[in-house]
């Protein structure tokens, strides 16, 4: 249908698709089950607010699909004074951003989400994990393709963006007004409209874990069969249906390689033991893209000797002017498990299985998995083999410093 009618009047453009079907007002009525002098009204602009079932009996009448039901729907809402957006035509105007860097270490976790999100796949996917492990990193790679491929149109809403001018920060406002818990009915009629059926991902990253709400996130699922919701969370709080992704830190190689090249720009004294070194560094930070980058910036005044000193001293302190939610959010994942039983894992030596778990802590072997998923999800035990973990070097650390033998994290914290 011509973009241009997508500003018509609702009762002009009610009219024109009547025409091109070739009916009556009678006969639309007996198709409908609308009365032929709500349609002849309606026409006429003297009813020129149409209630949302009146729109759908009327395009269901008229067999309104695909870009037709779109310019329809938007009709009628901006007749109802509703939402006001610019429909833009197979949303070309909001790509993805742009990435700034070269994604190091990620192809297989790219290679998956591409595949869990394409066709037969997961319609509503949840990337999780620490600050700094590289969710929005991953994401733009993985949004980046799809828009690049033509496979789906892509709509980005970053929580920590500032709503910019034009279709952008049209649509910013829209996916807020439409998917938070205050009863907003036209803003989600908006969001539903603007994506109708077509192949589209929306992505919203970093976002609190508890937005957006799940009945209006499922909802939109529901109405927009094509559409598939990507999201980055630091929490643990799944949408029904939704498919958790982990994100673990970079591979140990990965990570030596991404600090290598991070401390190319700038590190003093890069001969000798500094290879060692930073491969220390790169361990004791465990593969933490975002950790790496913190570290790399203090290059500039420390070789990298001197770096690990500081890195064995306070991990936690060499990256928290890049990362100052990391300390944070280690101790709220810490205090919601046994504080005990990471420790134990945590002292360990080398990596461990779930069955040297259960040995470990003396936990039961099921609830000992269960143990172990859940710090999984959390981010503190990454996977480093076929059934082998380890606790993070960094979750540790902060519970050695906390953590009396044989008390909870919660209590040590409190004594």
């Amino acid at each position: 249908m011509d973009g241009n009618l997508t500003h018509w009047q609702f009762g002009d453009l009610l009219k024109k698709y009547r025409m091109k079907q070739g009916a009556t007002q009678r006969q639309l009525a007996d198709l409908s089950t609308v009365s032929v002098r709500a349609i002849r009204d309606l026409e006429a602009g003297r009813a020129s607010r149409p209630r949302r079932d009146t729109v759908r009996l009327i395009a269901e009448g008229l067999r309104l699909s695909g870009r037709e039901l779109t310019t329809f729907e938007a009709a009628a809402m901006r007749s109802r004074g509703g939402v006001e957006i610019d429909f833009v035509p197979d949303l070309a105007a909001v790509p993805p951003p742009a990435a700034l860097d070269v994604l190091v270490g990620r192809d297989a976790e790219v290679s998956s989400l591409l595949a869990l999100l394409g066709e037969g796949g997961s319609r509503l996917v949840a990337v999780t994990g620490l600050p700094g492990v590289g969710k929005t990193r991953l994401v733009v790679e993985v949004a980046g393709r799809l828009h690049d491929s033509g496979a789906a149109r892509v709509l980005w809403d970053a929580a920590t963006a500032q709503a910019p001018g034009g279709a952008a920060g049209r649509l910013r406002l829209l996916v807020h007004s439409a998917l938070a818990v205050a009863e907003d009915g036209e803003g989600w009629e908006a969001l539903a409209t603007l994506i109708g059926d077509r192949e589209a991902v929306l992505v919203l990253d970093g976002h609190d874990p508890a937005w957006p709400d799940p009945d209006r996130a499922l909802a939109l699922a529901h109405r927009c069969r094509r559409l598939r919701l990507l999201r980055t969370t630091r929490g643990s709080h799944p949408i029904p249906g939704e498919r958790v992704v982990a994100l673990a830190p970079l591979a140990h190689g990965h990570a030596v390689r991404l600090l290598g090249r991070l401390a190319g720009h700038g590190a003093t004294g890069t001969t000798g033991a500094a290879p060692t070194a930073l491969t220390e560094v790169a361990a004791r930070l465990d593969g933490l893209p975002g950790a790496l980058e913190a570290a790399a910036s203090w290059l500039v005044v420390y070789r990298p000797d001197e770096l690990l000193d500081l890195v064995r001293a306070d991990p936690l302190g060499v990256v928290a002017d890049r990362l100052p939610d990391l300390r944070d959010a280690l101790r709220r994942a810490l205090s919601g498990v046994d504080g005990a039983a990471v420790g134990a894992l945590a002292a360990a030596r080398g990596d461990w299985s779930v069955a040297d778990a259960a040995r470990l802590t003396g936990i039961a072997p099921v609830a000992c998995a269960r143990l172990v998923r859940h710090l999984l999800l959390l981010g503190l035990v990454r996977p480093v083999g076929d059934d082998r973990f380890r606790v993070l070097a960094l979750a540790g650390a902060l519970t050695a410093s906390v953590l009396p033998v044989g008390l909870p994290l919660d209590a040590a914290r409190d004594s």
